[in-house]
């Protein structure tokens, strides 16, 4: 069955984009897009997958984003990957700056914890952008 392309989410400025599996789609243009303008600069990506089979993208995410690109795997263990899952955490040792803006899309409850973990950090509600995952 063929659907229509989902997604509505604006880039509002810089920030981290969160994403959980193939809850990364919606931000595959805007991080493209930003590098045409030379604006990737102050934005960064943290990419949930289970295992490292599932990471798509990978070369070209590490090319644009550079140590700005993290990956997160919740069932492998591997050295060169952060083990676990995007929660209050991880964030807190991995993003240092709460005033930016976020983008979260993935599994809605993956989001749901996100967005919460994120205001408990410091996040402002209008800070926090998030995409409907269907």
């Amino acid at each position: 069955m063929l659907r229509d392309v989902f997604g509505a989410i604006q880039y509002k400025g810089k920030g981290t984009f969160l994403a959980g599996g193939a809850g990364v789609t919606p931000f595959i243009s805007i991080l493209r897009s930003l590098e045409m303008q030379n604006d990737l600069v102050k934005n960064a990506l943290i990419f949930a997958n289970k295992a490292e089979k599932d990471i798509f993208l990978r070369d070209e995410f590490e090319n644009l984003l550079g140590r700005n690109y993290v990956n997160v795997l919740s069932e492998e263990n591997i050295a060169k990957y952060a083990h676990g899952h995007i929660d209050e955490n991880f964030m807190r040792s991995t993003i240092s700056d709460y005033s930016q803006y976020f983008y979260v899309c993935g599994p809605p409850e993956m989001t749901d914890n996100v967005v919460e973990d994120l205001k408990k950090l410091g996040a402002a509600d209008d800070r926090i952008i998030i995409e409907d995952y269907n």
